[in-house]
């Protein structure tokens, strides 16, 4: 049933600009002496004698506004229709999310758009170059409206509540308070975090025994890359609330790499050592399954565990201060 609401006047789409609010004092009035014939009233100094209050120095942002406002005109361009747009993390003095210096943003759209998450990222990156972006990281995540409407999770709750602000088509849709059951939200993720860290280091043991017991190499292999994947899956219901319903590692990295720069440093492809241990894991997945001419070098398939095994004790500690966040923040 369609409920009735008043007409409200459409607002034009319009971009919120970086602005900084500083508190201005006002001027108290100076007294006078008071005029006595038995008191030496001391002789008032002039404003020149009088020591002048500094006025706060306005705080420079961690971000570049011109670059924002580059990056909103694009996401505006016609390939989008944003609702509005969240500036949200430790550039805008928030709680932390990406681990590097990175644009972490939130579009929020009524309809779903033809082009994903990758593809937006890959749209930026075309259109500005990061020789000439100051920040190099954008960390994009587009949802519709009715799931933010509808939902109250931590991941909402810290984009809402301490994002800025950056651009709104129409202010009626833009609710920036959002309540979140804390205590809910850390034993539901607590749970999940239990549950399926402890299913990946037992793949990832299994995968060690299997190499190392019976030099099995197709089971090793297949176990390693189950074991990552759980290690993401984790990460991702950890700081999202939601499961991750991608279980491709290659696209998974790509969504998570900015939470950790060790988790960067362990797995991205610097094009100096060719670290090729996401693409290898997907193939793992993809042949050692199905193949049984499945073959792999026993060294290479030892690096790749190694990798995997620091993923999974990064991701661990990752969760865990997530963890002590909720935690913390019970009601």
């Amino acid at each position: 049933m369609e409920t009735t609401q008043p007409s409200l006047r459409e607002q034009p789409a319009q971009l919120i600009p970086a602005e900084i609010s500083v508190n201005n004092q006002s001027e108290q009035p100076v007294p006078e002496p008071e005029q006595g014939s038995a008191s030496i009233q001391a002789p008032s100094s002039t404003p020149e004698q009088q020591p002048q209050q500094a006025s706060p120095e306005p705080a420079k942002p961690l971000y570049n506004p011109a670059e924002v406002e580059q990056i909103v005109g694009h996401l505006t361009s016609g390939i989008f229709d944003p609702e509005y747009i969240l500036l949200f993390g430790k550039l805008v003095g928030g709680t932390r999310f990406s681990d590097p210096m990175a644009y972490d943003l939130l579009m929020v759209v009524r309809e779903t758009p033809s082009y994903d998450w990758i593809q937006a990222k890959r749209y930026l990156r075309y259109q500005m170059p990061l020789r000439h972006r100051e920040i190099t990281y954008i960390n994009i995540y587009i949802l519709p409206l009715n799931y933010v409407e509808g939902n109250n999770s931590p991941f909402l709750y810290f984009t809402h509540n301490e994002g800025k602000l950056i651009y709104c088509k129409d202010r009626h849709y833009f609710h920036p308070k959002k309540l979140c059951n804390f205590a809910a939200a850390y034993c539901d993720a607590k749970f999940h975090f239990d549950t399926f860290s402890e299913l990946g280091m037992l793949y990832l043991e299994k995968a060690y025994s299997e190499y190392v017991e019976g030099r099995k190499l197709r089971p090793a292999a297949l176990f390693t890359a189950q074991a990552a994947i759980y290690f993401y899956h984790t990460l991702y219901y950890v700081y999202h609330g939601y499961e991750f319903d991608i279980h491709d590692p290659v696209v998974m990295h790509e969504r998570m790499r900015t939470l950790s720069a060790e988790l960067m440093l362990v797995l991205d492809d610097n094009h100096i050592d060719y670290n090729f241990t996401l693409p290898c894991l997907k193939g793992f997945m993809q042949k050692a399954a199905y193949n049984l001419n499945f073959d792999v070098a026993p060294k290479e398939l030892e690096m790749h565990m190694a990798r995997v095994e620091k993923m999974g004790d990064i991701i661990q500690r990752l969760c865990e201060m997530r963890l002590e966040l909720y935690e913390e923040r019970r009601e």
